[in-house]
């Protein structure tokens, strides 16, 4: 099964975390407030973040990053993530790829890719953690 992962915002203001996210969500997720970060950032796979299924500019395809992400940044995309959680995985990816200057990247398909593959990612986890907002796993 796919996993398209998408940067949302809560359509109701007081929910800005887990603690305060009550079940069931009776509001819509929203796009972000300001999408031109979205816009302006790499796309194209390897060069760029993979498009999501539905070619979402606010998206990725997360199938694609899943397991490189779980293994190296202890994180699951599959999960809802909150702002603070996405603020720390942005921080991890950024951290990883200091320590990793010259390293191909393999997702798990045993087909090294460019190291560009994950710095478009950072992108985008980066410029949703700029705006506070939520990783939405759509599977």
């Amino acid at each position: 099964m796919g996993l398209d992962v998408y940067a949302v915002r809560p359509g109701d203001p007081s929910v800005t975390g887990h603690g305060t996210l009550s079940k069931p969500i009776t509001f819509q997720w929203m796009v972000p407030e300001d999408i031109e970060p979205f816009e302006n950032m790499p796309r194209g796979f390897p060069a760029g973040v993979f498009w999501p299924s539905d070619s979402d500019i606010t998206g990725f395809r997360g199938k694609v990053y899943e397991g490189w992400v779980s293994k190296h940044l202890d994180t699951s995309l599959y999960a809802l993530l909150d702002p603070d959680e996405v603020q720390v995985l942005a921080d991890a990816l950024d951290r990883w790829l200091a320590e990793h200057p010259d390293t191909e990247i393999d997702l798990g398909d045993g087909h090294p890719q460019p190291r560009a593959v994950i710095e478009s990612l950072g992108h985008f986890f980066k410029a949703a953690a700029a705006q506070r907002l939520w990783f939405f796993p759509d599977f």
